[in-house]
């Protein structure tokens, strides 16, 4: 058998090995000199060991005072309909002179079946784009978290991987760029998957602009879960606006109504009464009461004038939806 498998032509041979299980794929190599050559030469061919979570960030488990990054990954190791069997996590750690090693890692697993995505990195942002270029968002992942922050080239590196997202449930992003500009029609290509929606801007970073807002609510009809935390009111009153009149825009379309819930964060005291009293404004379409209560800020609703149904929304104070 094994004679026979030598004398096909190693395209032949890739397209045979290619049917095998990755976790079985490592007594091919053991084989011969050339099953082990065909299986990395062909290593795009070959099935790979399916990632269910990654995650990227700034190593804080040693004391030693060398900067690494951490890599923790869990593994499918089965998945049939409802039934998923999912690997303990496992990590690996790297210099920052290290990093072809990551590229390594990620030309060996298959990310087409990720349900969590967690990149938490301060500086070094240059993880983050070697991962983008092997991240294609085709299969929706559930939770996908973007911590990032610093300086020029980082805020460049992390643009560019968020517009490689488009297929999320839950999309939280905290991003940290004090004094740098944000193109103002960038926007996240997240489309007919978005359930819940969290952005954090750090102090003096202006990330959030109307059309991104837009495209989140005009190609996500699902999306009824906001949480935002934002430097002024400003920012507050546009995105706020933009959500509402996205949402009331759905009328258009038929009667499709529904409740949305957002929660807004805000350390400032004067900033919560602009906002307080901009919901008591003519310019915010809801009509409703101001509450103040433990958490809930305002319950308002807008009445249907074709079916009598009510599009409503309750917005909180410091409560993570």
């Amino acid at each position: 058998m094994d004679f026979d498998l030598l004398s096909l032509p190693p395209e032949i041979l890739a397209v045979v090995f290619s049917n095998i299980p990755w976790d079985q794929l490592i007594n091919v190599k053991l084989c011969t000199r050339t099953f082990k050559y065909v299986t990395e030469k062909y290593l795009k061919d070959m099935q790979k060991p399916k990632l269910y979570k990654i995650y990227l960030g700034n190593d804080y488990t040693h004391n030693d005072g060398i900067s690494r990054i951490r890599v923790a990954y869990k593994i499918l190791m089965t998945d049939a309909g409802d039934l998923k069997v999912i690997s303990n996590e496992k990590e690996f750690f790297l210099l920052h002179s290290e990093l072809d090693q990551l590229r390594s890692f990620l030309k060996k697993v298959d990310l087409t079946s990720l349900d969590c995505v967690h990149i938490e990195l301060h500086n070094h942002t240059e993880i983050m784009q070697i991962f983008s270029g092997y991240f294609h968002n085709t299969n929706r992942i559930n939770y996908f978290f973007v911590h990032a922050g610093n300086s020029e080239k980082d805020l460049g590196n992390t643009l560019s991987f968020l517009q490689k997202v488009q297929n999320v449930d839950y999309l939280e992003l905290d991003l940290r760029f004090p004094h740098l500009n944000v193109p103002k029609d960038f926007f996240i290509p997240v489309t007919n998957s978005l359930g819940s929606l969290v952005i954090r801007e750090g102090e003096n970073t202006t990330f959030i602009n109307s059309r991104m807002v837009d495209y989140f609510v005009g190609n996500n009809p699902g999306l009824c879960g906001y949480y935002l935390s934002l430097n002024n009111f400003q920012t507050f009153r546009m995105v706020i606006g933009t959500i509402a009149r996205g949402e009331l825009s759905r009328r258009i379309n038929g009667c499709l109504h529904r409740e949305i819930s957002l929660g807004i964060d805000s350390s400032r005291h004067e900033l919560l009464l602009e906002i307080l009293g901009y919901f008591g404004s003519e310019e915010f379409p809801y009509i409703g009461d101001i509450i103040l209560d433990e958490h809930i800020l305002f319950e308002g609703s807008l009445e249907c004038p074709v079916c009598g149904e009510f599009d409503s929304i309750t917005i909180y104070y410091s409560q993570v939806i």
